[in-house]
C-alpha cells in the first residue's frame, strides 16, 4: 500500500505552471476563466507518486478530486484465487471513475490502483470539488462527459469479456501493448498478460505458443517479439 516515502506533496509551484500543465493535458478545463476556479487550482496540492505504488479503493487519497498531470494508473480487481483483471487505466488528462464514485456518491469500490509510472496529480479538496460541480457549468459538463465515456468503455470491456474467446482477447491486448510501446519487442511476462485479461498464466502460455506456431510472434524469456502484425490483427478481428 501507499507509504509516505512514495508519495510526495508539494505546495510550492507557481500558479502559471499549474495552468500550463492543465492546458496541456486538460484542454477542456483550460477554457474555464472563473476566478473561483483559478483560486481553487492555486490552492490545490501537487502530489508526486513513485511507480509501483498501490492504493486500495477505500484509501484516503481518493477523498480528493485528482487531476492527473503526468503518468498512468492501473485499476484492477483481485479474485480469491489470486487472479487479477484490469478494469481500466487512467492517464494524464483523464479522471478516475473510482475517485468520482467516492466524491459524488460517497461509495467505495472493491478495486486496487497501482501507479505504472511516475505520477503527478493536483489534489482538489472534496468541498472545492462539490463547489465546482454546483457552480461551474463547463467543469460539470466535463465530468459528465468523462462518466459517459468511461461507461461506454466499461460496457465494451464487459462485452469483450463475456462474448469474445481468450484467443481473440489476448491478440487484441497484444496489439494494444505493441502499439503503446511503439516497439516490436514487449518486455512482459505471461503472468502479467494473464492479469490483464483475467485468466491464468498457464492458459496465456498455451495461447501464446499457438500464436508463435502461426508466425505471429516469437517468444523469449520475459519478452515477446512481434513477427507479423497482419497475422496478429487477423486473429484479433476473427469471430
Amino acid at each position: 500500500m501507499c507509504s509516505l516515502n512514495n508519495c510526495k506533496s508539494q505546495n510550492v509551484i507557481s500558479k502559471s505552471c499549474r495552468f500550463q500543465k492543465i492546458e496541456s493535458v486538460y484542454p477542456q478545463l483550460s477554457e474555464i476563466k472563473d476566478k473561483k476556479w483559478i483560486e481553487i487550482i492555486g490552492d490545490s496540492r501537487l502530489i508526486e507518486t513513485d511507480p509501483k505504488v498501490t492504493f486500495s479503493g477505500d484509501d484516503s487519497s481518493f477523498n480528493n478530486f485528482m487531476l492527473i498531470l503526468e503518468g498512468t494508473i492501473r485499476i484492477y480487481q483481485t479474485a480469491d484465487d489470486g487472479r487479477e483483471i484490469t478494469l481500466y487505466r487512467v492517464q494524464a488528462g483523464e479522471v478516475c471513475l473510482l475517485n468520482l464514485n467516492l466524491l459524488l456518491e460517497n461509495k467505495t469500490f472493491n478495486a486496487v490502483a497501482t501507479t505504472e509510472s511516475h505520477v503527478e496529480t493536483l489534489a482538489i479538496s472534496p468541498q472545492s470539488f462539490r463547489f465546482l460541480m454546483d457552480t461551474i457549468k463547463p467543469f460539470r459538463e466535463y465530468i459528465i462527459s468523462c462518466l459517459i465515456e468511461r461507461l461506454y468503455k466499461t460496457t465494451c470491456m464487459i462485452q469483450d469479456t463475456v462474448f469474445n474467446n481468450l484467443d481473440l482477447r489476448l491478440a487484441c491486448m497484444l496489439g494494444i501493448l505493441f502499439e503503446r510501446a511503439n516497439d516490436s519487442v514487449l518486455k512482459i511476462t505471461h503472468q502479467k498478460l494473464a492479469f490483464e485479461i483475467g485468466t491464468t498464466r498457464e492458459v496465456v502460455s498455451r495461447i501464446l505458443k499457438d500464436f508463435e506456431k502461426q508466425n505471429c510472434i516469437k517468444l523469449s524469456r520475459g519478452s515477446i517479439e512481434l513477427v507479423s502484425a497482419e497475422a496478429l490483427e487477423w486473429i484479433a478481428n476473427s469471430n
